[in-house]
């Protein structure tokens, strides 16, 4: 009977660690944000600059804008990926907590409105009461309650910038 209970517990605790085992490659496979999309193709994510009815579409390319712009985090690497490019300019404000942008191609801060920025990436949605939420190409996006700084840019998200007046 001892014999059968080692046996058995030599089984378990084997097949505990091949299980944590292939736990620990499923996770990291999965988080790896520098490898390419599983179909080969390099991660990119659309920008979006809403002037009223006027739209400027940007496809980037993740890991190019990150790499080129190492320095920077977030948001912030992709529009100075884009600015570096020629493709837009922008200003931005260092708060202490990250980066606000006061000024992105035509639309300013200024007359009551306010550069906001929304998201399709849920982990930076603002869920407050003061949230809210746009329809650009029937598809809905919540603002952000990250700063540009810190805003997730993951693969295949959209970013909307536009103006909201108060």
């Amino acid at each position: 009977m001892k014999k059968y209970a080692k046996i058995i517990t030599a089984l378990l605790l084997l097949t505990l660690c091949v299980s944590a085992l292939c736990a620990c490659f499923y996770n990291n496979d999965e988080n790896d944000n520098s490898d390419n999309s599983s179909s080969g193709n390099a991660r990119q994510m659309q920008l979006v600059i809403l002037n009223g009815e006027n739209a400027k579409e940007y496809t980037v390319n993740i890991d190019e804008a990150q790499s080129a712009q190492s320095d920077k985090k977030g948001l912030m690497a992709i529009l100075a990926y884009l600015k570096e490019q020629g493709e837009l300019t922008y200003t931005a404000e260092d708060s202490g907590y990250g980066a606000f942008l006061t000024q992105i191609n035509e639309l300013k801060n200024e007359n009551g409105n306010y550069i906001y920025i929304y998201t399709d990436v849920e982990e930076d949605f603002d869920v407050s009461v003061y949230a809210s939420q746009i329809t650009y190409k029937g598809k809905q996006y919540t603002n952000s309650i990250s700063n540009a700084s810190q805003m997730l840019i993951k693969d295949n998200c959209t970013i909307v910038i536009t103006t909201i007046k108060f």
